[in-house]
């Protein structure tokens, strides 16, 4: 079954961008477009960042999910297999040019620069949370800019207005 998913908010732009940013994402997507894939068959080619690449499509909604019987399991437990959701992407988005250009900003923040700051708003936030407009306010972001930081991220989510780490 073709399933397309479609993207009309321009911060759902970042996250897909950095959906298919390394090699192993790529490589690990293009498998779960095939057929279903267990966690452990795609640690052991993969390694960590495979599994990395697994949780962060599904943060996404890029994948679906189903446990194994614990037969198929490993040592009589099941556990989780994955297959991507989406056969294709409809893009159709409208936006200011400074709404891009934030956008973009996001998406292209290296892997040091994105994990130092994901670090410091993680220290920051703290295990309470705290209000998205206080976190955009204290590390001089928009709350756009913030709201992509997240996205990007496996580390946050909001709770109505409060950014807190995920469990």
């Amino acid at each position: 079954m073709m399933r397309t998913k479609v993207v009309n908010d321009s911060t759902d732009l970042i996250p897909l961008l950095r959906a298919f940013d390394t090699k192993v994402k790529k490589e690990v997507f293009n498998e779960l477009l095939v057929d279903w894939k267990p966690m452990s068959e795609i640690i052991e080619k993969y390694g960590e960042e495979g599994a990395e690449a697994l949780e962060y499509f599904d943060k996404m909604k890029l994948v679906e999910t189903k446990w194994t019987t614990p037969e198929e399991g490993i040592n009589g437990k099941p556990q989780k297999k994955y297959r991507s959701y989406y056969s294709a992407f409809n893009i159709n988005i409208s936006c200011p040019v400074n709404e891009i250009s934030e956008i973009f900003t996001v998406a292209s923040l290296n892997a040091n620069e994105f994990k130092e700051l994901e670090k410091k708003i993680y220290d920051f936030v703290g295990e309470d949370g705290k209000f998205s407009s206080m976190v955009a306010e204290n590390f001089n972001l928009s709350n756009l800019a913030l709201k992509g930081l997240v996205k990007r991220s496996n580390k946050f989510c909001y709770k109505g207005l409060k950014l807190s780490r995920k469990e």
